[in-house]
């Protein structure tokens, strides 16, 4: 095995979707004498389809550290917080997974600079195929970001709104007809059915007329879905979840990426739900 990165853990980086080109991306850290410590994030020079069908190994230290202060924790809360950024931050408030009970408006953001940076603009409630039919939202631009981080084989705007808020409550409302969320073991272990996206966007929007949710929303005239292929040889043919806490190393033949997922023989791990730990990443000579 040859190491070729080490560092800690951040959401994988993509761009493009005929593929999508995932790079590797691990902070650094430089301690400073006031206790403060400043993330640099190298340059990997290596690509994944490389990798495919040869034996890659990930290996966790033990070691974890805070993706907001950097400092060094037992435990992540949230998919990289320590327990104090965990309880402090606006973006680890409870709104943020269900942005429809946002109470910004209560004068109780956490961070009320960044809630007006982040939850009052433009954002995009969507249709995509991931395990199945879902509805979801994102401020992302290009709104193909949030479909690729969720795996999504093909998707379609359906509307824009003006606030995060908004956005949750049509997708809230949306949710008691269509899944909200995505079956991760279907996602990694099999292809979704295709679907005639245009049409349900014409039935979703047609239900959304009938409920008349104060809710000033601007219809996205696309009728055409975008598709999105990934890097991959085959499906793993169980979706078995690596665990770091439990094993420590996964050596294992690499097959693929879907989503923030990394597929494996013997299984898969999703890499976001483990940034800021550090991780060793080696490939067979």
């Amino acid at each position: 095995m040859k190491q070729l990165s080490s560092g800690y853990l951040r959401m994988l980086d993509h761009e493009g979707l005929d593929p999508v080109e995932y790079s590797w991306v691990v902070a650094e850290y430089q301690d400073g004498n006031s206790g403060k410590s400043s993330a640099t994030y190298p340059k990997q020079d290596f690509r994944f389809p490389s990798f495919l069908g040869k034996k890659v190994s990930l290996e966790f230290t033990g070691d974890i550290r805070c993706i907001h202060c950097g400092k060094h924790t037992k435990k992540s809360f949230n998919q990289g917080s320590c327990f104090s950024c965990f309880q402090s931050l606006a973006q680890n408030d409870l709104c943020i997974l269900k942005p429809e009970i946002c109470h910004f408006h209560l004068g109780t953001c956490r961070e009320p600079d960044w809630g007006e940076e982040q939850c009052f603009q433009k954002h995009t409630v969507y249709l995509a195929n991931t395990s199945g039919l879902k509805v979801g939202i994102t401020k992302e631009q290009p709104v193909s970001n949030r479909w690729v981080d969720q795996g999504a084989q093909e998707a379609i705007p359906l509307l824009e709104v003006r606030s995060r808020r908004d956005a949750g409550v049509i997708e809230k409302k949306f949710s008691s007809i269509i899944d909200d969320k995505t079956k991760w073991q279907t996602m990694v272990t099999t292809d979704s059915v295709p679907a005639d996206l245009a049409s349900k966007k014409d039935e979703l929007l047609s239900q959304l007329e009938a409920w008349d949710l104060d809710v000033v929303y601007q219809v996205v005239p696309t009728r055409e879905s975008t598709k999105i292929r990934y890097p991959f040889l085959r499906y793993p043919a169980k979706a078995k979840s690596f665990q770091p806490e439990k094993e420590t190393k996964i050596d294992s033949l690499f097959l693929g990426i879907k989503g923030q997922y990394m597929l494996f023989e013997d299984g898969v791990i999703n890499l976001r739900a483990y940034a800021g730990y550090e991780i060793r990443l080696s490939v067979e000579s």
